[in-house]
């Protein structure tokens, strides 16, 4: 019991003097801060700014619409999947009974 109280105090120990140790002082006389970029009005930034904003505004306005619509796009693509994968299974069909002929 007394070997774990004395390990216990040097573990804590070590961690007071860590983190108590020296302290780093921040050199604020070498930081270079990049210079920003300016932006220009010109009409294609003017452009894509709008563009950006409606595209934005009409999710806002519609978000079940553009959702809907792409559930019903998914299950159009669907359908149109297992139309062409029966087609592929009767030609398969077809094709095994002019063999067995």
């Amino acid at each position: 019991m007394k070997n774990i109280i004395i390990l216990i105090f040097v573990i804590l120990s070590i961690f007071l003097f860590t983190t108590c140790g020296e302290e780093t002082q921040e050199n604020h006389t070498n930081t270079i801060e990049n210079p920003q970029k300016t932006y220009l009005d010109t009409p294609t930034n003017t452009y894509e700014s709008r563009v950006e904003a409606l595209n934005i505004a009409n999710t806002i306005q519609n978000p079940v619409n553009t959702y809907l619509n792409s559930r019903v796009d998914a299950r159009g693509l669907a359908k149109k999947s297992v139309k062409e994968s029966n087609k592929r299974i009767e030609e398969q069909d077809k094709a095994m009974e002019a063999l067995t002929k």
